[in-house]
């Protein structure tokens, strides 16, 4: 099952709209979603504190940065 994590933070609408996203598209097989609040990590909030939501692809990192519309986000999730 391929692995992503979606990075966020407390109080972020785009985060919830990014979930709603994700959780819209259909997809040839299901997908393990893993939420990272980046606020538990300094290093986290340094890099990514202004970029929340980002989405990561487990098996190589790569990242898809907000905004993302439901056919970049259905490309990236299926890769």
């Amino acid at each position: 099952m391929p692995e992503f994590f979606l990075l966020t933070k407390d109080n972020c609408a785009l985060c919830v709209h990014a979930i709603q996203l994700i959780h819209q598209q259909e997809l040839p097989e299901p997908i393990q979603l893993n939420m990272v609040d980046i606020t538990h990590d300094p290093a986290l909030v340094v890099e990514y504190g202004l970029l929340v939501p980002v989405l990561v692809r487990g098996s190589d990192d790569a990242e898809l940065k907000w905004p993302f519309a439901a056919d970049q986000l259905q490309e990236f999730l299926s890769q």
